[in-house]
């Protein structure tokens, strides 16, 4: 069976560079040999996270992205960088998830103004790790200086590439391993996979 990959794209903007790092990076997952989903933000809609609501985890959107995100072996996670964080909407979806996240692998792309993403994409690794999930130890960023139209500069593009081939290869080294883990059950030998044993 395939390797599920879902990536998510933390801009709300309607025509979005972000989008498109995205896009290309699910090519090289899918040319990789996995199965590719992907959620836009700008289309799934979140409420802000209510943590003492009842019933927030009965809306369509809510629904879907913890579906989806159960669903996934593997994150390519894209972002805008705004005020030096990943944009409010990738951190509204993160705090409606937490075991969907542990045990898999997220690659990290982010689009910037000018600058190189580095603020973005530490946010957004610290994060995912925080949920018990791995994050590739590369990444790959784009400022406005790298587009020329439609056309990314070439050193990105391949970064951008071989990122998406990358989670592929790493999400099932780790997925079988954490299986392995929590196959061993709640005890220490199972390691911080037996916290998330039923």
């Amino acid at each position: 069976m395939a390797l599920h990959i879902l990536g998510v794209c933390g801009s709300t903007s309607e025509d979005s560079r972000t989008r498109k790092l995205l896009a290309l990076s699910l090519e090289a997952a899918a040319a990789a040999g996995a199965e590719t989903r992907s959620l836009d933000l700008r289309q799934t809609v979140l409420p802000v996270m209510d943590p003492d609501s009842a019933d927030q985890g009965a809306l369509p959107a809510v629904k879907l992205v913890r579906e989806s995100a159960a669903w996934a072996d593997g994150f390519v996670l894209a972002t805008p960088e705004y005020h030096g964080s990943m944009s409010g909407a990738l951190k509204n979806w993160f705090d409606f998830l937490y075991r969907e996240l542990s045990g898999k692998v997220a690659a990290v792309l982010a689009q910037t103004g000018g600058g190189t993403g580095d603020m973005s994409i530490v946010s957004v690794k610290t994060s995912f790790n925080w949920c018990h999930g791995f994050t590739l130890p590369f990444h790959a960023a784009a400022n406005s200086s790298q587009w020329a139209g439609e056309e990314l500069d070439a050193k990105v593009r391949d970064r951008v590439v071989r990122l998406g081939t990358d989670v592929v290869r790493y999400a099932a080294v780790v997925r079988k391993a954490w299986d392995e883990a929590k196959a061993l059950g709640k005890g220490p030998g199972a390691g911080f996979a037996g916290f998330h044993v039923k």
